[in-house]
C-alpha cells in the first residue's frame, strides 16, 4: 500500500471528519507523529484515514482492536492524554 508522500494541507483536510473527538484525535497524530514515522506507519495512517467514522471511532476509543494499527492507535492515545493533562 506504498504511496507517493501526500502533501500535508491535504492530509490535514483528510483528518476532517464527522466527529470532533475524531478530528483532534486524527490530526494529533499527523501534527505530532506523521512527518518523522517510517513508511509503514504512514500507510496505516492512510488506512486509518480511509475507514468510515463508527469504525474508526470503535478502534481509537479501545471497543475494537486490529492489532496492525496498535502502534499509531497508541501514539494518538498518547498524545491525546498529554493535551488532557
Amino acid at each position: 500500500m506504498s504511496t507517493p508522500e501526500q502533501p500535508m494541507a491535504k492530509l490535514r483536510w483528510r483528518c476532517r471528519r464527522g466527529m470532533r473527538e475524531l478530528d483532534e484525535a486524527m490530526r494529533a497524530y499527523l501534527d505530532n507523529h506523521y512527518s518523522d514515522a517510517k513508511q509503514e506507519d504512514k500507510d496505516l495512517f492512510l488506512a486509518l484515514l480511509d475507514m468510515q467514522d463508527p469504525e474508526l471511532f470503535r478502534l481509537i476509543s479501545g471497543k475494537d482492536k486490529d492489532a496492525r494499527y496498535d502502534p499509531i492507535i497508541n501514539s494518538i492515545k498518547a498524545r491525546l492524554k498529554e493535551a488532557a493533562s
